[in-house]
C-alpha cells in the first residue's frame, strides 16, 4: 500500500508556522499583564482611599466629639475660677459649694428651696475667696480656731438634750450623737471631713464678728424712720407706691404692699436707725457730703432707694441724735462691718494682685446647669 509521501520537515515547517502565533499570543498576554496589574494597581489604590478617607472621617467625628466632651464635662470643673495668695479654687469647687449650700437649705427649711442662682455664682465665688482670706488673715487678728472647739460646735448642734435629774448613759447619748451626725451628713451629702470644714469657716467667722464688735461704741448717731420695702420683682412697683401715698396714709400703704425685712413692724415702722446700718440708704437719713446731697427732712418721703435685697421707700420721722443701741441695730451694724471687711479685702487683694477671679458667662451657664442637675437628682432621690 503506499503511503502519501511526507517530507522530513514538515514537522518542521508546521512548527514554524505555529511559532508566530504563539509568539503573538505571548506577546498579547505580555501586554495584558501590565493592564491587568495596572487595574489592580488603580483597584488597590481606590480601596486605600477609601479607607483613608474614611478613616479620616471617623477620626474628625471622634475629635468633635472629645472636643466637646472635653469643652463640656473635663475642662470646666479643672479650670481655676479664683486665687488668693497662689491658694486656687477650681468651678469644680464652687459647684460643690454651691451643692452644699443647697442641701443645707433643704435640710434647715422647705425641701422644694433652692439656692438663689439669681444672686449670680459669682457671689458663691467671692464666698470662696473671703473664707480663704480670712483663714490666711486669722493668725494675724488673733482668731484662732481648733479640733476642739469645732468638736463643740458639733456637740451644740447634735447631742440628745438631757432634761435636769435624768439619768443619763454617757456611751448612748454618745452613740445617739454620732447617730444623729450621720443622718445629717446623709440628708446633706456631706462627708464628715467636708462639714468639719464649714463649721470652722462659721466659727472663724463669728470670731471675726465678735473682733469687729468690740469696737462699736454704746451709743451713736441714729434717726427715727419708717419705711416700705419691697421686693425688686415684686408684683407693686415703687411708681405706683408713690402714687398711692399722694392719697393714702403711709402706715396703710405699708401694711398692703410692704414686705418685712425684719427690722419693721406691719405698718413699716422701723425706730431709730444708726449709721453704718444701712449703709445704702445712710445719704438719705444722714447726708452725703461728698455728693453733696442732703438728708431728708423730717416728715420727709424720699425717692425710692434701690438696696441689692430690696427697694426702700424711706419716710423721716426725727433730727439725728446721738442715743443708745438697740440690741437688734447693733447686731445690724455689726454684721455690716463683717460685710465691709471682707468687701475691702477683696479690694486690696485685687489692688495688690495676690488676689484673682476668673468668671464669665460660659462658666456661669456650666455652673448653673450643674447646680440644677444635682438638685433634680437630690429631689428625686428623697422621693
Amino acid at each position: 500500500m503506499a503511503f502519501p509521501w511526507i517530507r522530513r520537515d514538515a514537522g518542521t515547517q508546521v512548527g514554524s508556522a505555529q511559532r508566530p502565533r504563539r509568539n503573538r499570543g505571548q506577546r498579547a498576554g505580555r501586554e495584558e499583564a501590565p493592564r491587568e496589574s495596572s487595574r489592580d494597581s488603580k483597584e488597590r489604590l481606590h480601596q486605600r482611599l477609601s479607607w483613608t478617607v474614611g478613616g479620616i472621617l471617623i477620626l474628625v467625628v471622634v475629635g468633635v466629639l472629645a472636643a466637646g466632651y472635653y469643652e463640656k464635662f473635663y475642662r470646666p470643673p479643672r479650670v481655676w475660677a479664683g486665687k488668693v495668695r497662689g491658694v486656687a479654687f477650681t468651678m469644680g469647687d464652687l459647684v460643690e459649694r454651691i451643692r452644699v449650700e443647697q442641701g443645707l437649705l433643704e435640710v434647715g427649711q422647705d425641701p422644694q428651696a433652692r439656692v438663689d442662682l439669681s444672686r449670680r455664682p459669682f457671689e458663691y465665688l467671692q464666698g470662696l475667696l473671703q473664707a480663704e482670706i480670712l483663714r490666711q488673715e486669722a493668725p494675724r487678728l488673733g482668731i484662732t480656731i481648733t479640733e476642739d472647739h469645732v468638736d463643740t460646735a458639733l456637740r451644740a448642734r447634735f447631742y440628745p438634750d438631757v432634761s435636769a435629774g435624768q439619768a443619763t448613759d454617757p456611751g448612748q447619748l454618745d452613740r445617739e450623737f454620732q447617730n444623729k451626725l450621720q443622718i445629717y451628713l446623709t440628708r446633706t451629702g456631706l462627708s464628715e471631713k467636708d462639714y468639719r470644714g464649714i463649721v470652722e469657716e462659721v466659727l472663724r467667722r463669728q470670731a471675726l464678728y465678735f473682733l469687729l464688735g468690740r469696737g462699736i461704741p454704746e451709743d451713736m448717731e441714729q434717726v427715727e424712720v419708717e419705711w416700705i420695702r419691697q421686693e425688686i420683682t415684686g408684683p407693686v412697683t415703687a411708681a405706683e407706691v408713690l402714687e398711692r401715698l399722694q392719697s393714702e396714709d403711709f402706715a396703710a400703704v405699708a401694711r398692703s404692699v410692704g414686705v418685712s425685712g425684719g427690722f419693721a413692724d406691719p405698718s413699716g415702722y422701723v425706730g431709730w436707725v444708726p449709721r453704718q446700718a444701712f449703709p445704702e440708704i445712710d445719704r438719705v437719713l444722714f447726708g452725703d457730703e461728698e455728693t453733696g446731697l442732703e438728708a431728708l427732712d423730717v416728715g420727709e418721703t424720699g425717692r425710692p432707694m434701690f438696696a441689692t435685697d430690696a427697694i426702700y421707700i424711706v419716710r423721716k420721722l426725727s433730727e439725728a441724735e446721738t442715743r443708745p443701741l438697740s440690741d437688734i441695730m447693733r447686731a445690724k451694724v455689726n454684721f455690716e462691718l463683717v460685710q465691709e471687711w471682707e468687701k475691702q479685702q477683696l479690694k486690696r487683694g485685687s489692688d495688690e494682685k495676690w488676689l484673682e477671679m476668673k468668671f464669665n458667662s460660659e462658666l456661669y451657664d456650666w455652673v448653673a446647669d450643674q447646680v440644677a442637675v444635682s438638685a433634680s437628682r437630690n429631689q428625686q432621690g428623697r422621693r
